[in-house]
């Protein structure tokens, strides 16, 4: 009988700790501010966008929305993101994704202040993650799965891990704190020759490319661990990089499509807001 790994519950404790430095917080007059910029009309960053308020509000982190339309210059944007670096009021910045053509992501991640970057962009923080130090904010998504598989208390010491997907944004970062938890990590993607050769081979599958519906049983050995970080929709319902069904009757566990991944990731990004005002606060002291 397959396992479910629900992300509610890993989320629901994340965000009670979360909710806690906040009490803290605000005891010393510190008021967690978060600052979301969006560009443009993506529906799947308007959502991410709504989830991310709500959990915010929960949790008593502030939330400014900043708005940009489409054919918005790449200088606006960045006096933008200068004035929020500035902003002692700020203590995260988030700046959602997909960005519109002609907008690049590395210089928006070099524009962002490295100890306000919460969704761990910066060169700077993708630094801290390969040495492993604490100190940094991580990518939320890449996050959000190492919660998960702590929480359901997935032993990844000698594990051998397959991640499909190899963006800057999930697939690379993840691959590394999984290698920092001593996982043997096969990092593959969508042009991987014979995908199911390295799948096949491994004790956890973990699947972000967004391609919906990419890894089916024949990718999976029997009993394998199945994390799916895709999003995309089929027919009008939401879905992910598994066919869950069908791969649900040969893993030993699998993250359900809506209600895995995703439910974690907003509650990592408050961790992440709370733990950056913490660290300007005590920066504010001396």
């Amino acid at each position: 009988m397959v396992k479910i790994l629900e992300g509610k519950p890993v989320a629901e404790k994340i965000s009670q700790q979360a909710k806690q430095v906040v009490d803290e917080l605000k005891r010393v007059e510190c008021r967690p501010t978060l600052a979301i910029v969006r560009i443009g009309e993506d529906a799947s960053s308007i959502s991410y966008e709504t989830a991310a308020v709500k959990t915010m509000n929960q949790i008593g982190i502030d939330v400014t929305s900043v708005f940009f339309p489409e054919d918005t210059t790449s200088a606006d944007i960045f006096a933008e993101i200068d004035r929020l670096n500035e902003d002692d009021q700020t203590h995260g910045i988030l700046v959602m994704q997909p960005l519109p053509e002609g907008i690049s992501r590395n210089d928006i991640a070099k524009r962002i202040d490295p100890e306000k970057d919460i969704d761990g962009l910066t060169p700077d923080n993708l630094g801290k993650l390969v040495e492993n130090d604490q100190s940094g904010l991580w990518p939320s998504t890449p996050k959000a799965v190492m919660a998960l598989l702590e929480y359901y208390k997935v032993e990844l010491v000698g594990a051998d891990v397959c991640v499909v997907g190899s963006s800057p944004v999930v697939g690379k970062p993840l691959s590394i704190l999984l290698l920092n938890e001593e996982a043997t990590v096969a990092n593959c993607h969508v042009k991987t020759k014979n995908l199911e050769q390295y799948t096949q081979q491994a004790d956890i599958v973990i699947s972000a490319t967004g391609v919906a519906h990419l890894i089916g049983p024949n990718h999976i050995k029997q009993d394998a661990i199945v994390v799916d970080v895709g999003y995309g929709r089929i027919n009008g319902k939401t879905c992910g990089d598994v066919q869950y069904e069908a791969v649900a009757e040969k893993a030993s566990a699998i993250t359900p499509v809506p209600g895995g991944i995703g439910t974690i990731t907003t509650a990592i990004l408050a961790e992440q807001v709370v733990k950056a005002a913490w660290a300007l606060k005590a920066e504010h002291k001396h």
